[in-house]
């Protein structure tokens, strides 16, 4: 356990580096001048001036991942810190009582579960190192497009491996139609090896932190960057969008889109929009870490001609991990086509798992699905 917990860096935190320096304004006009030279030059300056401004969007982007994962990082440790003293505290409450038979099998089940935990965290550590790994080499392909340099495999593209201190669990294996679950992507069930979410990427300068402050257009249902609403259920395959907009991203507006969802999907109960929301949101940070431009490029989903993004066609995408055909088979009427948008993935996933699962419209018994179940340690879906 303390070795699992150590490998999510050192106690108290990480400093962060520093943020990056404004960018410089643009070039001041010059007195107008005549003939090729004086018009090259101007074209030059403003070339320029036009990539510093795109850098200085890279760095922010850069910022924010590196925030973003040392947050993980600290969250994760401490969740390692608590179970560790609930370990020492179950140790030292039954320790009288293990001279029976009894009690050393309750002390054993009582370390077991501590056990559980401690994988359950791990698991969900290396999910999110591979999910900001992708990221990173994202933003090295921002960085290089900025600069006129051809894209070629990143060193990070295929990251894997084990967690440090994580008992060498490890990345990028596959699950058959997700997990042995047809039609949805993600990561495997507790014991097996994680799909790698690699191919994370935004376009080049785009900031994270400008789409993170647009809370409402990042939302689906057509209101703003969702876009193309259809009023059918089930549609064509070939009618499933793949526009990577700039949706914002995290925990917080990943409770504005679920919220939206519900609306869409008329549940209006209000134990029943918890009992979904608890759910949603559990399975959207396995699945994605509530990135809604998150997509698998390693397991067993991962094939097919190129779609109009340039990745596998039938590659799990989003913040819930559809797939194409799942997602036009359990389309909602009133959400984007757009297999990207929050609202409609989120929207598709909820039918999915009604019809394969035969989850209660009301979600009483959504825990049945590990994936959803906070009380589990997940396993596809």
């Amino acid at each position: 356990m303390g070795g699992v917990r150590d490998g999510f860096g050192a106690t108290g935190g990480s400093a962060l580096l520093p943020v990056p320096a404004s960018p410089p304004p643009a070039p001041p006009a010059q007195p107008p001048g005549s003939g090729q030279a004086a018009d090259g030059q101007e074209n030059s300056g403003w070339q320029i001036s036009n990539k510093v401004a795109a850098l200085a969007d890279q760095d922010s982007t850069a910022q924010s991942e590196l925030s973003s994962t040392l947050g993980c990082s600290d969250e994760h440790q401490g969740e390692m810190t608590a179970i560790i003293d609930q370990a020492v505290v179950d140790v030292q409450s039954m320790g009288l009582a293990t001279n029976t038979p009894e009690g050393k099998r309750a002390l054993i089940t009582a370390i077991m579960q501590r056990l559980e935990e401690t994988r359950g965290t791990a698991d969900a550590g290396t999910a999110h190192a591979s999910t900001h790994a992708a990221s990173t080499a994202a933003n090295v392909g921002g960085y290089n497009d900025i600069g006129g340099v051809a894209r070629g495999p990143s060193p990070l593209a295929g990251f894997g491996g084990a967690m440090p201190g994580g008992g060498g669990m490890p990345m990028g294996g596959g699950m058959p139609g997700g997990g042995g679950m047809p039609g949805m992507g993600g990561f495997s069930a507790l014991g097996q090896p994680l799909s790698a979410l690699s191919g994370l990427v935004s376009p080049a300068a785009q900031s994270v932190t400008k789409a993170a402050s647009s809370s409402t257009s990042g939302r689906g249902s057509g209101t703003g960057a969702g876009g193309a609403v259809s009023s059918a259920g089930r549609i064509p395959v070939s009618d499933v969008r793949f526009d990577r907009e700039g949706f914002a991203v995290g925990r917080e507006a990943y409770k504005g889109y679920v919220a939206e969802a519900l609306d869409v999907m008329g549940i209006t109960d209000p134990q029943a929009r918890q009992q979904w929301a608890d759910g949603l949101m559990t399975a959207a940070a396995r699945e994605s870490s509530f990135n809604p431009l998150a997509i698998n490029l390693s397991d067993s989903n991962a094939h097919g001609a190129p779609a109009a993004d340039g990745y596998f066609g039938n590659s799990s995408r989003g913040g819930l991990q559809t797939i194409p055909t799942t997602f036009a088979a359990n389309h909602q009427p009133g959400t984007s086509t757009n297999i990207y948008d929050p609202v409609a993935n989120i929207s598709a996933a909820m039918n999915y798992v009604m019809d394969r699962y035969n989850v209660s419209r009301d979600g009483s018994n959504l825990t049945k699905v590990a994936q959803f179940n906070p009380g589990s340690a997940g396993g596809g879906y």
